[in-house]
């Protein structure tokens, strides 16, 4: 038997006449005669009494009439309950994770057309290191997250590049940086450094200084990523940083210079993961966006 049968008989039943029936079903009375008698065959034996002048449920029929009923009432709720969460999933907020370098300012054309494609968009910004990002992601408390390169590379993650971003050196203002335009490499050599802990988006960065130059660069002190410009504008030691990344009051940026760096901001989402409509629209925007 299936759902259809099991409408038609239950408007038969609160009718008892297949002409009034079939016209409430939408469907011719032949057609509506037919379900009816797949039905009785189904379960066994007739369900109505088909007299000319007065139709009636056989006690089959009435024995059978709760349990039909039940079973398209559950069909309904399910109905239902799907509907509420299709209307949940559409109205859920876009939850986007932005690594600490990554300036909310160069997505406001993204956003601002999202809102506008996706009445009732709720949106919640979480500014943090990029490994607790990825694991937000994995665990679906983010939808999507704006990642340095070295992040987005995590298993399960599909990943696509927006923008390159240059490498600054973060100095306190008494620092001897501060008076420059620029830092070249060499000049970072036996400097205090101070890095991040797990290792930021400028990790890959030390390294190629410090094996491509020679360089002494020695992390003496660690902080989270977010906590890096804090240690250095204390006077601790200077930083390499992504040119977007926050600074207290006190503390300069001069651009790395000979070489100049740069690493990629990716787009980071679980692979094969449902998106709400929100999520999807942002993807679709970032994805398709010219960034240069």
């Amino acid at each position: 038997m299936d759902l259809v049968q099991i409408r038609h008989f239950l408007t038969l039943a609160r009718t008892l006449n297949f002409t009034r029936a079939a016209e409430l079903c939408h469907i011719t009375q032949p057609a509506f005669t037919r379900s009816i008698q797949r039905l009785e065959e189904e379960l066994g034996g007739p369900l109505v009494l088909r007299e000319r002048a007065l139709t009636q449920l056989t006690q089959l029929g009435r024995d059978m009439l709760p349990l039909l009923q039940g079973t398209h009432d559950a069909a309904e709720a399910v109905r239902a309950r799907a509907a509420d969460h299709r209307r949940a999933e559409d109205a859920a907020p876009l939850r986007i994770g932005l690594a600490p370098s990554v300036p909310v300012e160069a997505l406001a054309p993204v956003l601002r057309e999202v809102a506008g494609r996706v009445a009732g968009c709720e949106l919640a910004l979480r500014r943090d290191a990029a490994l607790a990002l990825v694991e937000a992601l994995l665990h679906g408390t983010l939808d999507v997250a704006l990642l340095p390169e070295g992040a987005a590379e995590a298993e399960r993650l599909n990943a696509w590049p927006l923008w390159q971003e240059g490498v600054v050196v973060l100095a306190a203002g008494d620092h001897r940086f501060a008076g420059l335009d620029r830092v070249r490499a060499i000049e970072l050599d036996q400097e205090v450094l101070v890095a991040a802990d797990p290792p930021g988006a400028c990790a890959e960065a030390t390294a190629r200084l410090a094996a491509e130059f020679g360089l002494r660069l020695v992390a003496v002190h660690r902080g989270t990523e977010p906590e890096v410009a804090s240690l250095v504008a204390l006077g601790l030691g200077v930083a390499l940083a992504p040119a977007g990344a926050w600074r207290p009051p006190g503390v300069v940026a001069r651009p790395l210079a000979e070489p100049e760096l740069a690493h990629r901001v990716m787009l980071g989402a679980v692979a094969g993961r449902p998106m709400n409509r929100a999520a999807t629209a942002f993807l679709k925007l970032c994805r398709a966006r010219s960034w240069a």
